[in-house]
Formats: structure tokens, C-alpha cells, sequence
């Protein structure tokens, strides 16, 4: 008796072809993961570059206000530091004077604060006190006069009255604050 042709349909696949099928399926998994991993992972990145960003411009624009309201019966200055009074507070906003601190240690931005009415130099602490986050550099510089009596940017400021404007390094930034409008150093 002759035998019939089977068709494949009736049969199904191969043991090969459902081995081939498997491990293209699984390249193509592998390949989609790892490309879902790369995206992931520039996301990640890229929200934290904002938020660096955002923490910069926020303490950029704090700065702005607080020195452009600063008075001149008190402002100290050095480098990593800036001890000042304003009438600008974070809490607050526009407020009565407040004394203001910035001290960048070891990466970290420290800010305090409180009523100027209520500072003494035996004050147990700050109305306010937090850190400002991490910070790769932050730096503060003063336009005062150097040894020829010449306008220039001096890392300490410990004299009577604002400086005419005070430059804030934050990481690559620099933003130029100018005190003009408010009494500072006599000018020749």
C-alpha cells in the first residue's frame, strides 16, 4: 500500500526549529533588556543632574536675595564662609533682620539663621539650621581694594561696611552679586 505524504501542519515543529525559535526570542530579550537597562540608567543620571542643578540655582538665587538685602552694620567673609545680617530670611522671606551663615565644609553647605534682635555671641543655636546639600565646590570672593588701593577680588572680607559686590563660586558657576544701592566701603 502506498504510503501517503504527511503535511508538516499535522505534525507540528521540530524539536530544531522550536530550539531555534527559542534562542532568537531570547536574543531578542537579552538585546531589549540591556537597552531598557542603558535608558534606565541615563534617566537616573539625568534626574540627578537636574536635581544638582535645581539645588544650585535655588541656593544661586537665595544668595542673590539675602546679599542684595544685606546691611552693612555687619558682614564677614572668607572663602569657604559668609556671616552676614539681611532682611531677607529662608524661612520668612522678606523679614525683620536676620543674621545668615554659610559655611562650606568638606563638601557639604551648612546655612543657619536667626533673629539678628536675638543673637549673642553665648546664643545656644540657630532658629534655623539645616544643610543645603553637596556641593562639589562652593567659594565666596569680595570686591574690595588690594595693596595699591586698586579695585580688586579679595578671598577675606573683615572690614566695616558691604563690599561694593561679592562673586559666589558654586561648582562651575560663578554669579556676581553687587550691593550697589546699600552703604559700603568708602569709595575714593
Amino acid at each position: 500500500m502506498p504510503s501517503k505524504p504527511h503535511s508538516r501542519s499535522k505534525h507540528g515543529f521540530t524539536l530544531i526549529e522550536v530550539l531555534v525559535s527559542l534562542t532568537i526570542m531570547a536574543l531578542i530579550t537579552a538585546v531589549a533588556f540591556a537597552g531598557l537597562s542603558i535608558g534606565i540608567d541615563s534617566w537616573q543620571r539625568g534626574s540627578r543632574k537636574i536635581e544638582e542643578l535645581d539645588r544650585t540655582f535655588a541656593l544661586e538665587r537665595l544668595l542673590q536675595r539675602q546679599v542684595a538685602l544685606a546691611d552693612a552694620q555687619l558682614f564677614l567673609g572668607g572663602g569657604r564662609e559668609l556671616e552676614f545680617v539681611s532682611t531677607y530670611s529662608l524661612a520668612n522671606g522678606a523679614s525683620d533682620p536676620v543674621r545668615v551663615k554659610y559655611l562650606f565644609d568638606s563638601g557639604k553647605l551648612l546655612y543657619t539663621e536667626m533673629p539678628a534682635a536675638e543673637y549673642s555671641s553665648e546664643a545656644a543655636g540657630a532658629v534655623i539650621s539645616q544643610p543645603m546639600g553637596s556641593f562639589s565646590q562652593i567659594g565666596f570672593r569680595y570686591l574690595g581694594k588690594d595693596q595699591r588701593g586698586e579695585a580688586a577680588w579679595v578671598n577675606e572680607w573683615m572690614q566695616n561696611g558691604l563690599p561694593p559686590a561679592v562673586q559666589v563660586q558654586v561648582g562651575s558657576d560663578i554669579v556676581t552679586i553687587s550691593t550697589v544701592n546699600r552703604p559700603t566701603v568708602n569709595q575714593p
